[in-house]
C-alpha cells in the first residue's frame, strides 16, 4: 500500500511538471503576438520553437521527478533491446504510413467525395515516390522532440500507471492525460486551427480520443521491448507523414484544391478509423501474457 501511495505521488508530481511549461509559455506567446500563436503569421518561428521544445517537457518532468523523489534511473527504458524485438522496430516504421494511406483514401472518398483515382495521380510518379522518401528522411529531424515526449509518457508515466491500475484503465488514463497536455496548444490553433464549429472544446476532445487510441500502440511497443526507441520512431513518423501530406504528394489537383477548402478538424477526424483498428489490436495484445 505504501509503494502504491508513493507511485501515485510520483504520477501527480510528474503530471504537474509536464503541464506547467506549456501553461506558462503559451499564454505569454498568445499575448505577445495578440493572436493564437499557431495562427499568427508573425509568430511562425515562435510557434515552431514552442512546438519543438515543448515536446521535451515530459522528459524533463520525468528527470525532475526521478531526482526529487530520489527514485533513480534503473528502469529508464533507454536500452535499444533489439534482440528478439526487430518486429516492433519494423512496426514502428510501417504502421503509421499504412494508417495515413488508409486515412488518405477515406478523406478522398468520404469527405472530398472524389473517385479514389484522384488520390493517386499518375503524373510524375517517380518524383512523388521520391518526395515520400524525403519525408521519411526528414522525419529523423523530429526524432529528438518525439523522444522528448515518449521518454516522459511511455517511458515514465505509463509504467507508473500500470503499477496502480489495470492495463486498459492505464491506457485510457494515460492517453487522457496526454491529450489534455495538448490543450494549451489546441486552444492556440495547433493541429486544427481555430475556425471550426465547437472550437476549442471539440478540438480538445478530439485530441484526447486520438491520444488514447495512439497510446495503446505506443505502450504496446514500449512494454514489449522495454525500450523507448520504437515509440519514438513511430511518433516522429506520425508527425511528419500525415494523410494530408500524402494527399498533397500523390493526389490530383482537384483533390488538393478541395482539401484546402475543408476545415482541418474534419480532415483529422478521418484519421481515427485506421488508428482505432491499430488500437484495438494493441489492446488485445497487451492483455495477452505472451
Amino acid at each position: 500500500m505504501k509503494n502504491k501511495s508513493v507511485t501515485i505521488k510520483r504520477i501527480i508530481l510528474f503530471c504537474v511538471l509536464a503541464v506547467v511549461p506549456l501553461c506558462i509559455a503559451v499564454p505569454i506567446l498568445n499575448h505577445a503576438y495578440d493572436a493564437p500563436i499557431f495562427t499568427s503569421e508573425k509568430g511562425v518561428a515562435a510557434a515552431y520553437v514552442l512546438g519543438v521544445f515543448g515536446m521535451f517537457a515530459p522528459s524533463l518532468a520525468a528527470v525532475l521527478t526521478r531526482l526529487i523523489t530520489k527514485e533513480g534511473f534503473s528502469d529508464s527504458y533507454l536500452g535499444l533491446n533489439c534482440k528478439g524485438n526487430l518486429r516492433y522496430y519494423l512496426a514502428a516504421v510501417l504502421v503509421k504510413p499504412a494508417e495515413a494511406l488508409i486515412a488518405m483514401l477515406l478523406i478522398c472518398a468520404v469527405l472530398l467525395k472524389l473517385p479514389l483515382a484522384d488520390a493517386f495521380s499518375d503524373e510524375q510518379i517517380g518524383q512523388k515516390v521520391a518526395a515520400v522518401l524525403i519525408q521519411f528522411g526528414t522525419s529523423i529531424i523530429l526524432f529528438f522532440p518525439a523522444f522528448g515526449e515518449e521518454w516522459g509518457w511511455r517511458g515514465y508515466l505509463m509504467p507508473k500507471l500500470m503499477q496502480v491500475m489495470n492495463k486498459p484503465a492505464a491506457i485510457v488514463v494515460g492517453g487522457l492525460i496526454w491529450g489534455l497536455w495538448h490543450a494549451p496548444l489546441t486552444v492556440s490553433g495547433h493541429n486544427f486551427g481555430v475556425d471550426y464549429k465547437g472550437s476549442p472544446w471539440l478540438g480538445i476532445l478530439f485530441m484526447c480520443v486520438l491520444c488514447i487510441l495512439m497510446n495503446a500502440f505506443l505502450t504496446l511497443m514500449t512494454e514489449r521491448t522495454k525500450s523507448i526507441y520504437p515509440a519514438s520512431f513511430c511518433h516522429m513518423i506520425n508527425n511528419n507523414l500525415s494523410p494530408m501530406i500524402l494527399l498533397g504528394i500523390f493526389g490530383s489537383e482537384s483533390a488538393r484544391m478541395k482539401c484546402i477548402e475543408v476545415t482541418q478538424i474534419r480532415l483529422f477526424a478521418l484519421m481515427l478509423p485506421p488508428i482505432a483498428v491499430t488500437a484495438i489490436i494493441s489492446f488485445c495484445l497487451l492483455l495477452r501474457k505472451k
